[in-house]
């Protein structure tokens, strides 16, 4: 009996250390997470509760859309980083469209937004309008219509429901890689019209029991075992069973492709099976609209560096096929349609030096693509001169 209560007393001591260095460990990595950690490592390991709380994150760059899934918040501001009253990355459009001005809006997914420029003002469509005012065109605006991780499917709704009120007098059009992501679906019968394969809406569920703690929640996200909870999967939208671009990604940078379902079926295959027949739909109605609208209309084919070699989506035979068919996808629309078709891909360099990852360009990239953009709009003339008569000031007396 001694024994026993003496083998009691051990465990209960035990008990007691184990709680005690859980206990500094949860305070430790609490006090790291909310007070020590830069901007990057606090949005990937805070809990959705310490990002509300911090004034700076309280709002988030993406929210909720009815039908588009997520859009830019309206009036978010962080440093140098802004989106206007109506949730474009932008300062405030006038409405109704000024007398005499030309409005260019240019739609696509993060490379139109600028994702890796800080600045608002230095992102490739910001840049335009400027490029385009030293140029002579005074009249111009250039509206940054770009959301991260948008499909042409999400830039048809909003040119749809959203584009359409800023009466634009031409759009620039500028998709590609997103697009291709959403053609890595399983079976075949997963690729559908509404990109449900793809992406499906975040349903409500309480963050497991242990996310609760910030030191088990820190390793597990470390770990992958589970997502941030400032991800996009985690608020707005999430990847359901049949999608299987972040698969590809994963087992190419892990060296172990192919495995599990590209094991049975590779992703050359799956690319075959699911051409982009959604993706010309998507792009031939915007035209459509735009035709019927008296709007202007700029495809450009989409640009990466395959300098990258750490990165599969600029590297791989399979994305590298898939950006050509994409790239000669728009130039048949073009050329059916009679739109203009800006070969930004040829023109643009692949020098690392203009971008971050083989995609995104950096602030150089952002000011060459402006440039290059600015040249083609000016050498086919396409903006006419401004239609405002010029008062001359009355002479002093």
């Amino acid at each position: 009996m001694k024994d026993l209560r003496k083998s009691g007393r051990k465990l209960l001591w035990v008990a007691l250390y184990v709680l005690l260095i859980f206990a500094v460990l949860e305070v430790t990595t609490r006090i790291y997470i909310t007070h020590l950690a830069g901007q990057r490592t606090f949005l990937k390991y805070a809990s959705l509760g310490q990002l509300q709380k911090r004034p700076a994150y309280a709002k988030s760059k993406y929210a909720p859309h009815r039908y588009l899934g997520h859009y830019l918040t309206p009036d978010y501001v962080k440093g140098d980083n802004k989106h206007n009253s109506l949730g474009y990355r932008s300062d405030e459009i006038a409405l109704p469209k000024p007398t005499g001005q030309f409005r260019i809006v240019c739609m696509g997914g993060s490379t139109t937004y600028t994702t890796e420029v800080e600045d608002y003002r230095l992102s490739y469509p910001s840049l335009l309008e400027r490029e385009l005012k030293s140029r002579g065109y005074g009249h111009v605006t250039v509206i940054n219509a770009g959301v991260g991780a948008w499909t042409s499917w999400e830039s048809l709704i909003n040119f749809e429901l959203r584009v359409l009120d800023l009466e634009p007098d031409m759009i620039i059009v500028y998709h590609g890689v997103n697009d291709i992501l959403s053609r890595f679906v399983w079976p075949p019968e997963a690729y559908r019209g509404d990109n449900s394969g793809a992406i499906a809406p975040v349903k409500m569920s309480m963050p497991s029991i242990f996310e609760y703690s910030a030191f088990f929640r820190y390793w597990m996200i470390r770990s992958g075992l589970v997502k941030p909870h400032s991800s996009m999967d985690r608020q707005l939208a999430a990847p359901p069973g049949t999608y299987y671009a972040g698969e590809f990604y994963g087992q190419k940078v892990k060296h172990v492709y192919p495995d599990g379902v590209f094991a049975r079926t590779s992703a050359k295959e799956m690319l075959a099976a699911n051409r982009p027949k959604y993706f010309r739909r998507n792009i031939e109605h915007i035209v459509l609209i735009a035709s019927h609208r008296g709007m202007k209309t700029i495809l450009a084919t989409f640009a990466h560096s395959p300098l990258f070699e750490d990165q599969p989506i600029v590297v791989s035979e399979e994305y590298t096929a898939a950006y050509a068919e994409m790239n000669d996808t728009l130039r048949s629309i073009a050329l059916e349609t009679g739109v203009h078709l800006f070969d930004f891909a040829a023109a643009f360099p692949v020098d690392k030096r203009y971008y971050t990852d083989g995609i995104h360009v950096n602030a150089d990239g952002a000011e060459l693509k402006a440039s290059l953009f600015a040249e083609y709009i000016v050498d086919n003339a396409l903006i006419p001169p401004s239609r405002v008569a010029h008062v001359e000031a009355p002479e002093s007396k």
